[in-house]
């Protein structure tokens, strides 16, 4: 992809003010779109949107009308990366399950911004991307979005949910005259702050390594390139970035009769 591909163009990244989100916000605005960063890191949000000439807007995901005061001052938008994310940071002793001392706060917190940020954000930016025929919205999942993580359930349900909607959002897309194309990062273990300094000593016991925040910024603008609707991009640690896409047997989109079970 070069800069004439993306300029003129209007995006919105959410968590912009650090790890993966501030890497696709600094991959965009080097191709010449026009970056809305916004966090509710207000501090290094700006301090990012400063570096890359980008506009710097505290937005916290979990709320609707924040969602719709952005996009009706700012917008429209013709790419959205709906990136802002958080784990559920449970601590508990080694012989322990987990989700046994999890709290309504910690679990409501988790959906709110990983699951309801996806579904807000997606919600605000595509009437204007429908009324303009075209558009992109990319989400961020996880390999947790597809394989289960046993040591946080919950980040697990909440990334299977974003990869889920992705789906369903482009199988709909196909019925559509409108040209959106909506896609999931899936990374394995990135170098950010959603990973504990405990975690990552671990990972250097165990002789593995994290991502550059920076690969996943790259393969969002790979994504944009392809534009392969529904497709969830699969990053790990020195393999070749893939794609994965699921085809159904079945085409959703029809009414099941009554009685039949859809597996």
């Amino acid at each position: 992809m070069n800069e004439q591909e993306l300029n003129g163009r209007r995006a919105i990244v959410t968590g912009g003010a650090s790890g993966i989100g501030k890497a696709a916000a600094t991959r965009l605005a080097e191709q010449g779109a026009d970056v809305v960063v916004t966090d509710i890191d207000d501090a290094n949000g700006e301090a990012v949107a400063a570096d890359i000439g980008a506009r710097y807007i505290h937005l916290d995901v979990t709320s609707s009308d924040e969602w719709d005061a952005v996009v009706t001052k700012h917008g429209p938008f013709d790419i959205a990366f709906l990136n802002a994310g958080i784990s559920t940071g449970e601590e508990r002793e080694p012989d322990e399950l987990p989700i046994v001392n999890l709290t309504d706060a910690a679990y409501r917190q988790i959906m709110g911004i990983n699951v309801d940020g996806v579904v807000f954000g997606a919600r605000a930016v595509l009437p204007a991307m429908i009324e303009r025929g075209s558009g992109d919205i990319i989400a961020t999942a996880s390999m947790a979005g597809l394989v289960p993580l046993g040591t946080d359930p919950i980040y697990t349900l909440t990334k299977h949910a974003v990869v889920g909607f992705v789906r369903a959002l482009a199988a709909a897309s196909e019925q559509h005259a409108a040209d959106i194309c909506f896609s999931a990062m899936c990374p394995g273990f990135v170098d950010t702050n959603i990973i504990d300094a405990e975690f990552k000593e671990q990972m250097i016991e165990l002789q593995l390594s994290m991502l550059d925040p920076l690969v996943v910024g790259d393969t969002v603008l790979r994504s944009l390139s392809e534009r392969r609707n529904g497709a969830q991009w699969v990053m790990w640690h020195g393999l070749e970035t893939s794609v994965y896409e699921w085809n159904p047997p079945i085409d959703f989109t029809t009414v099941v009769p009554p009685g039949v079970s859809v597996v």
